[in-house]
């Protein structure tokens, strides 16, 4: 199989790109136009559906699996019955997500930490709104297996291009909205209705790609209990994945409050958008790791793994140097808003995120498809149990989302550092010193030099300069300094002579013109 693998990363990158941009455009004029409470309801929505997705039983994964290992070439019927039988626990899970919604309805004061004197039309507002995302969710939620079996195909592209697509439409429907002077309700609906029109595209790009695929009117039970032996610890591991991701916001909406929430999810934004220019490169991790392990090429896939894990720390570790030192200022260029807290926490979370993104992202994907989810699935239960138990407490001893924040980094050092990579270097037989210097330590040196001349600009320079120029001299300076570094530290030879050539066109067209 011809694995795209160009032409996925380029296409992720592009849709990241454009979910970028439409991000921060949308988080501006949500801000502007909700104010901060109705912001961090509407941040609190999202994590609710978010939560819907704990209801997949790790079947999306196993989807993707099963369409990785290239099981609709060897036989389609049993292919079809697996996806019909995934798509089919879909639609039944997802009918338990109406009933969940009502309970958060009737509790909607503890959910959302609402204040003594919330007046009863504002009670009445937030009921609304948790209701029309939960029925949202109901709809949308069965869909999720098609973006899955895509991934499994190897052709993200196909997947990417329909994302671009779906942001765009939503950035448009935004400024109609708001131009129109409509509120959250309408904002919320609009938005599920665009991405669940997504996922039907990609109900029909998987039916083109697949000669004979079908969904099957019918629950195959045998079929079921194949492909939950692997789905349910992927569920596991899901489950861990989601208390951490969006457990921080449901714990600091219940003892702290909404505004706090809001604060949280700008300090914290430019560090996972930091992990999402990542995760464009390491998306195919997932079906290679899958297919090369289906085919006991497990070294050739270690060589990979250290590599994909050295790219990662190039280009990670350049960007958390840049947000150490410019944290305050991308705050405010970016969404209008200056707060000493928030700007805190940015900090400390993209520590965070570096470390999440270099020793825990690669080993992760690759341990789950090699056929090490009940190892992975037992470390994130530990993980998952260690940080409620710690947020809780330190919670009711002081109520502040740093305390959350704590308990999450504590939690993943020690599940990371002391179980997840040393059983990747274990299961690989990866050597240890060069797996230090090679995908560690030499991208994270070219970075802290990086860090010294931004840094000494800054200290220069700032209040002498515009803050956008300040930013772009930094920004600059880095590409000054990565570019070359890419050439010499991250191609092999092969890469090199064809970067020469490109180089040579390019220069040569340049002359003639």
């Amino acid at each position: 199989m011809k694995i795209p693998f160009l032409k996925n990363t380029v296409t992720n990158y592009f849709s990241l790109f454009v979910r970028l941009v439409q991000g921060i455009l949308v988080t501006r004029w949500l801000i502007s136009h909700l104010g901060e409470a109705q912001y961090g309801l509407w941040v609190m929505l999202w994590s609710f559906f978010s939560y819907a997705l704990l209801l997949d039983l790790g079947f999306g994964v196993a989807a993707q699996k099963v369409t990785a290992t290239e099981l609709y070439k060897r036989d389609i019927e049993k292919y079809n019955h697996t996806i019909s039988s995934i798509f089919f626990s879909h639609v039944s899970m997802a009918l338990l997500i109406l009933p969940l919604t009502f309970v958060g309805v009737y509790y909607i004061r503890e959910l959302f930490h609402l204040p003594a004197d919330a007046t009863i039309e504002y009670i009445t507002f937030c009921r609304k709104a948790l209701i029309l995302s939960g029925l949202a969710a109901t709809v949308v939620f069965p869909l999720g297996v098609f973006p899955e079996i895509l991934v499994g195909l190897q052709k993200l592209y196909l997947r990417n291009y329909m994302i671009i697509i779906s942001k765009i439409l939503e950035l448009a429907g935004v400024i109609a909205i708001f131009t129109f002077g409509q509120g959250l309700f309408k904002l919320l609906l609009f938005v599920m209705l665009v991405m669940g029109a997504t996922q039907l595209a990609m109900l029909v790009a998987v039916w083109k790609s697949i000669p004979g695929f079908r969904i099957r009117f019918a629950f195959d039970r045998e079929v079921f209990k194949g492909i939950f032996r692997f789905s349910s610890a992927v569920y596991i591991i899901s489950i861990g994945r989601m208390i951490w991701e969006r457990g921080m916001f449901l714990l600091i909406s219940i003892f702290c409050g909404l505004a706090p929430v809001g604060i949280f999810q700008l300090g914290s934004r430019i560090p996972f958008l930091i992990q999402q220019i990542s995760l464009p490169y390491v998306e195919n991790i997932s079906p290679i790791s899958a297919l090369l392990h289906s085919r006991n090429r497990t070294m050739h896939l270690a060589r990979i793994l250290m590599r994909a894990i050295r790219w990662v720390n190039f280009f990670a570790a350049g960007a958390t140097v840049m947000v150490m030192i410019y944290a305050p200022r991308i705050i405010l260029l970016l969404f209008n808003v200056e707060s000493t807290e928030a700007a805190f926490i940015c900090r400390l979370m993209v520590l965070f995120v570096y470390f999440l993104l270099v020793c825990r992202s690669i080993p992760e994907k690759f341990l789950t498809m090699a056929e090490e989810h009940r190892f992975l699935a037992k470390v994130q239960s530990f993980e998952s149990v260690f940080f409620i138990v710690i947020s809780i407490a330190g919670l009711l001893i002081k109520p502040h989302e740093l305390i959350v924040v704590g308990a999450m980094i504590v939690t993943k050092l020690i599940g990371t550092a002391g179980f997840i990579v040393p059983h990747l270097i274990k299961r690989t037989k990866m050597k240890f010193r060069f797996f230090l210097l090679y995908s560690l330590f030499e991208p994270a040196l070219l970075a802290m030099a990086t860090g010294m001349v931004c840094y000494w600009q800054y200290y220069f320079l700032r209040g002498q300069i515009n803050e956008f120029f300040l930013l772009a001299l930094a920004g600059i300076s880095g590409v000054l300094i990565y570019f070359p570094a890419l050439y010499f530290m991250m191609f092999d030879h092969a890469e090199k002579v064809r970067a020469r050539k490109i180089i040579s066109k390019i220069t040569g067209k340049l002359r003639r013109a």
